[in-house]
């Protein structure tokens, strides 16, 4: 198993963020009172549906949003950061180093977990700002792993 740390590392240095074209929507719906999903979010690059003990919440674009009953809660004008590089299983640190870092820079985000990566949603007007923190912690990764590279007594001997 790999040092907790080392992994750390190279999950940030193979951090590949990519801002989803569309504007998307946070709505919350008490417990048993959320509409179906709408079939449309079939054929939706991002969507997601998450129902837990205390309420249904939807992540979708504005447009599909808006064809949704009034949500208790609703929250518009956010961008979804696709997160592209896969995720070791036992990655320790990597939501908290990435949220900590966004947080010093005063950049809200809500954080959705898939099976192998991660998703930021931010808004609108938090986009840019949270594209270039997250840039510069892979930057930030990949020198520590050159310098690493580069201190590494290298062994002549072919055996």
């Amino acid at each position: 198993m790999q040092h907790d740390a080392s992994l750390l590392v190279d999950a940030l240095a193979a951090l590949d963020p990519m801002i989803l074209e569309h504007e998307f929507s946070l709505l919350g719906y008490g417990r048993g009172s959320a509409p179906p999903s709408p079939e449309a979010l079939l054929a939706e690059g991002f969507g997601a549906r998450i129902d837990d003990p205390l309420e249904t919440t939807f992540v979708l674009r504005t447009s599909l949003a808006d064809t949704l009953p009034p949500a208790d809660t609703r929250q518009d004008g956010l961008r979804v950061i696709l997160l592209v590089a896969e995720l070791p299983s036992d990655l320790v640190g990597f939501a908290s180093t990435i949220s900590g870092a966004l947080a010093e820079r005063n950049v809200p985000i809500v954080l959705v977990g898939t099976a192998s990566r991660d998703h930021l949603i931010v808004p609108d007007a938090a986009w840019p700002e949270a594209l270039a923190v997250l840039r510069g912690l892979r930057d930030a990764a990949r020198k520590l792993l050159e310098q690493s590279t580069d201190a590494t007594p290298e062994d002549d001997d072919p055996l």
